[in-house]
C-alpha cells in the first residue's frame, strides 16, 4: 500500500482515563456534568469524528470501567490525529479542556492513541493494556501520544499457512538455523489447528501497510499457553514492535481463559531472553520436547492477570516496579 492508502485504511482511537475530584452528583462537579451532553455534541458534530463509547442514552460517564466509581473513561475513534487535535485544541471544546483540572485529579490523567482498521470498535481491555504499554515503554507505533504520531501499526489475526505469515516464518527460520549449531536444537512445529477456536490464535504485526512480525499461542494444558513463532522483521526492530506483539498476545491468552504463559528461546538469543525478563516472564524448567535441549533451550513462564481493567493500586505498584527496571533492550528475533 501506499502511505496514502495505509492512512485511508486505518482510524484513529483514543482512550482517555481521569479520576474526578468528586462523585458525579457532587456540587462541585456539577458545572462539568451539566456541560457533558453538550460537550458530547459537540464531539458528535466535529469533522472526523467516527464513534464513541456510549450508553444507549448518550452518555459514557456511568460506564464503570474501573473499581473506583470516581475513575472515569472516555474511548472514541477519529479518522485522523489532525481531525482529533482539531477538536480537543480549536474547538469550543478547548474551554472545558483548559479547565480539566477544575474537575479532575491532576496527577490521574491517563491517554493512549492507537490505530484501528477503518471500521472497527475498539475495545476497553485492549485501550487499557495500550496505556499501560505507553506508560511503560514509552511512545511507540503500538500507542502513543499527540506529541508523536506515528506511522499505523495494525496487529491482525492470521494462520500459520497463510501464504504471507509463511514468509515471515521463513524468515524467522532462517535466522534460527543460522545461531543454531545443531539444527536439533530449533522446535518451529505449529499447526492451523493449535491455533485456532480454544486452541489458540496467531496474529502479526502490519506496519505502515507492510507485514514486519508475527506471534502465536498454543494451549499445552486446560489453563496454560506457550508463545511460538514470535518475530519481528530486522527492517522494524528497535520500534517495540516485538513488545507489542507480546502484550497483545497476553489479551488473547487471557481471553482464552489461560492463567499462565510459558514460552522456550535459545541460550543464543540475549535481546530475546531480555524483552522476556522485562515483560515478567520468570526461568522454570524444560519440558515436552525441550527436555532433549535443556543445555541450549531457555525456558519461561508468566502468571497472567485477569483481563480487568486494573486499579490505581496495581498502577502504583506497577509504577514502583517500573522504576527499579533497566531500560527495555533493543529487540531481536524470539521464540521458536
Amino acid at each position: 500500500m501506499r502511505p496514502a492508502d495505509v492512512h485511508d485504511a486505518c482510524h484513529l482511537a483514543q482512550v482517555n482515563i481521569g479520576t474526578m475530584r468528586a462523585p458525579t452528583d457532587d456540587p462541585a462537579v456539577s458545572e462539568f456534568m451539566d456541560n457533558l451532553d453538550q460537550i458530547n455534541a459537540k464531539a458528535d458534530a466535529a469533522p472526523g469524528f467516527v464513534w464513541r463509547m456510549q450508553t444507549a442514552e448518550g452518555d459514557a460517564s456511568s460506564i464503570r470501567a474501573f473499581p473506583n466509581p470516581l475513575e472515569l473513561v472516555n474511548m472514541s475513534v477519529w479518522q485522523s490525529v489532525e481531525t482529533l487535535r482539531d477538536y480537543v485544541y480549536r474547538s469550543d471544546h478547548v474551554d472545558f479542556f483548559r479547565r480539566r483540572a477544575d474537575w479532575f485529579e491532576a496527577d490521574a490523567k491517563r491517554v493512549a492513541l492507537w490505530w484501528i482498521p477503518a471500521g472497527v470498535v475498539p475495545d476497553l481491555v485492549d485501550a487499557v493494556h495500550r496505556v499501560e504499554f505507553l506508560e511503560r515503554h514509552g511512545p511507540s507505533p503500538y500507542a502513543f501520544g499527540f506529541a508523536r504520531a506515528d506511522r499505523p501499526l495494525i496487529i491482525e489475526d492470521t494462520t500459520p499457512d497463510e501464504p504471507h505469515t509463511l514468509d515471515l516464518v521463513g524468515r524467522l527460520n532462517a535466522e534460527l538455523t543460522a545461531l543454531a549449531d545443531d539444527p536439533c536444537e530449533n522446535h518451529f512445529s505449529l499447526t492451523n489447528a493449535e491455533t485456532t477456536g480454544n486452541n489458540g490464535r496467531m496474529i502479526r504485526a502490519r506496519y505502515d501497510g507492510r507485514l514486519v512480525g508475527c506471534g502465536a499461542v498454543r494451549r499445552i494444558e486446560p489453563t496454560i499457553g506457550e508463545l511460538k513463532r514470535m518475530f519481528v522483521d530486522e527492517s522494524s526492530r528497535g520500534l517495540k514492535i516485538g513488545a507489542a506483539l507480546l502484550d497483545r498476545l497476553e489479551v488473547v491468552a487471557a481471553r482464552l481463559g489461560l492463567a499462565e504463559l510459558r514460552l522456550e528461546t535459545s541460550a543464543r538469543q540475549p535481546a530475546a531472553i531480555a524483552l522476556y525478563e522485562g515483560a515478567g516472564f520468570t526461568p522454570c524448567d524444560p519440558w515436552g520436547e525441550y527436555l532433549a535441549t535443556a543445555t541450549t533451550s531457555r525456558c519461561y513462564r508468566k502468571a497472567l492477570s485477569s483481563t480487568r481493567p486494573p486499579t490505581r493500586g496495581d498502577r502504583e505498584r506497577s509504577a514502583t516496579k517500573r522504576a527499579r527496571r533497566p531500560p527495555a533492550p533493543v529487540e531481536g528475533f524470539s521464540v521458536a
